[in-house]
């Protein structure tokens, strides 16, 4: 009773923290958003260029007309990916991003770019001139403005999508030390693991496309190889998982989509750095190979639906799938008609899709473990004497029949003496104190080396493997000297007598484990003789 009524105040506490914490969460959002000074970004502009102008090298050159903004406007801001940029005015270049990234890349990478300008500045031309041929053409949008107040301003929009991207892989690391830790211990399958490694990549590839990582992180080389990787990786931790959580199993088609995943990163790593075709170039390979990995689940998820097997897992993932494919879509058209970070709500599906799938799992792994855990006590039930907490007889029997080297174990039997005169005299309760009284001193003085079974009524038996080494002589006056102390200090109305026997296992003597306990019985019995006529 009040275990329970401690584990209930335990899950209200646990309640009220978890309420507590939403509520500090959301009055630090109200506060952020209430107290905000809007009006530190400054002012803040699209500028259209005046002129577009192609040239013969490929490249494109932007005409800007700054000559109606004053002294506020202190920057041009605009994104590339994969361009090389040169700005000018009056003739005078103000602006070079043409470095490349060595072994790593032919590519410029992603950035934001930012041209200082002043109220002498009337017209500027930028020359944008594309890495690749799949990136020319890209929209560029232009912005004009206060420097700090342009950055600020897209640092803080872009930052709730950072945020969600972080989490999405501190939870996919919190998975992973999960399943570090607790695999074994709770016999975790792997599809957690898998899980991790999946939501990982997502995760990392997700950050990376972020407005927020381009101007932090200012590793424009390693911010334009990194999604690229994720997108390559993802694919066998994605097949493994949903394979094994939708209980798909096609042996074939699994080998498969994973050699082929393995074979075009190989591949297309490769091209990369042998300046070949690089990442981007083969870009539209790994956004197939991933649209084969999403129809491999979906399909599983339609087979197991035609069998009419429909399990919690396949109706996790339909709900999940079906929002994440929505914003896929949504994002994917986002990233061919803008430039910058177009994966606007796929990040946010993700994560709660993640997050679910995690607490799933974790909630099945805990209700096998709990499962097990009953089994596991009632094993322990069928095994165990009730009134003496020694192993019973059906686990001294298990343990007779399970067979092993016999040689130089011992054999150690005791039996109550008087047991029926206490019973008879002062009651059964006074005998079941009596029989657990020499029941904690046998084990007392034989449990640190062997097994102690109850066998009988008033017999005990322990079982002490041969290399342990024991004294039986020195135990056996040990045992008797408890049993003395026990009379002498004990407030009992009867006298406790127990008759004590051992054997050590002899292939001579014995032919087998009841040979070696019958021996050690007779041992007892001799010992019993003994007492009764001393």
């Amino acid at each position: 009773m009040t275990s329970n009524i401690k584990k209930q105040k335990d899950i209200l506490f646990s309640k009220i923290n978890t309420v507590m914490l939403v509520i500090a969460a959301l009055l630090l959002i109200t506060c952020y958003i209430t107290t905000r000074d809007k009006t530190s970004a400054g002012e803040f502009s699209i500028i259209d260029p005046t002129t577009v102008a192609t040239l013969a090298d490929g490249s494109t050159e932007y005409f800007l007309d700054t000559s109606d903004f004053d002294y506020h406007y202190t920057g041009i801001l605009f994104y590339t990916t994969h361009h090389r940029v040169l700005g000018y005015s009056s003739g005078k270049q103000i602006y070079s991003f043409t470095k490349d990234g060595g072994i790593w890349t032919k590519s410029t990478g992603s950035k934001f770019h930012f041209i200082d300008i002043n109220e002498n500045m009337h017209f500027v031309s930028i020359i944008v001139k594309p890495v690749y041929d799949q990136v020319a053409g890209q929209n560029i949008t232009f912005y004009i403005g206060s420097s700090y107040g342009m950055y600020n301003t897209i640092l803080l929009d872009s930052m709730p999508r950072f945020f969600i991207s972080l989490l999405i892989v501190l939870l996919s690391m919190v998975i992973l030390a999960y399943y570090g830790m607790m695999h074994r211990k709770q016999q975790l399958s792997k599809e957690l693991l898998y899980l991790g490694w999946f939501s990982f990549f997502c995760g990392v590839w997700s950050i990376n496309e972020t407005d927020a990582a381009n101007l932090v992180f200012q590793n424009r080389i390693l911010n334009s190889i990194i999604p690229y990787v994720c997108l390559m990786l993802v694919i066998p931790p994605f097949i493994m998982f949903f394979d094994s959580y939708l209980n798909i199993y096609s042996k074939v088609l699994r080998k498969i989509m994973i050699g082929a995943s393995m074979l075009q990163f190989v591949v297309l790593t490769a091209l990369h750095f042998l300046r070949i075709a690089e990442y981007r170039q083969t870009l539209v390979v790994m956004q197939v190979m991933l649209v084969l990995a999403v129809f491999y689940m979906i399909i599983g998820m339609v087979v197991q639906l035609i069998n009419r097997r429909i399990t919690k897992h396949i109706e996790i993932c339909a709900v999940g799938l079906t929002g994440f494919l929505i914003a896929v879509i949504v994002d994917i058209a986002q990233y061919y008609k803008a430039s910058g970070d177009a994966d606007r709500i796929g990040r946010y599906v993700f994560f709660l899709f993640t997050l679910i799938l995690a607490r799933d799992m974790i909630k099945d792994a805990n209700e096998i473990i709990e499962k097990g855990r009953q089994v596991k006590q009632l094993e322990i039930f069928a095994l165990t004497d009730s009134m003496t907490g020694l192993f019973n007889r059906n686990a001294f029997e298990s343990h007779a029949k399970s067979g092993g080297n016999l040689e130089g174990l011992v054999a150690v039997v005791a039996d109550a003496n008087g047991l029926k005169h206490c019973n008879d005299t002062f009651g059964h309760e006074a005998g079941d104190e009596y029989i657990t009284i020499v029941a904690e001193i046998f084990n007392d003085v034989y449990g640190k080396y062997g097994n102690c079974y109850r066998t009988g009524g008033d017999e005990f038996c322990c079982i002490i493997p041969a290399n342990r080494n024991v004294n039986t002589e020195r135990l056996k006056n040990l045992f008797m000297t408890k049993i003395y102390t026990a009379n002498v200090n004990g407030d009992h109305e009867y006298k406790i007598g127990v008759a004590i026997g051992d054997a050590t296992y002899d292939s001579s003597v014995d032919s087998d484990f009841r040979a070696l306990v019958k021996r050690a019985d007779a041992h007892m019995y001799e010992n019993k003789r003994e007492s009764k006529s001393s």
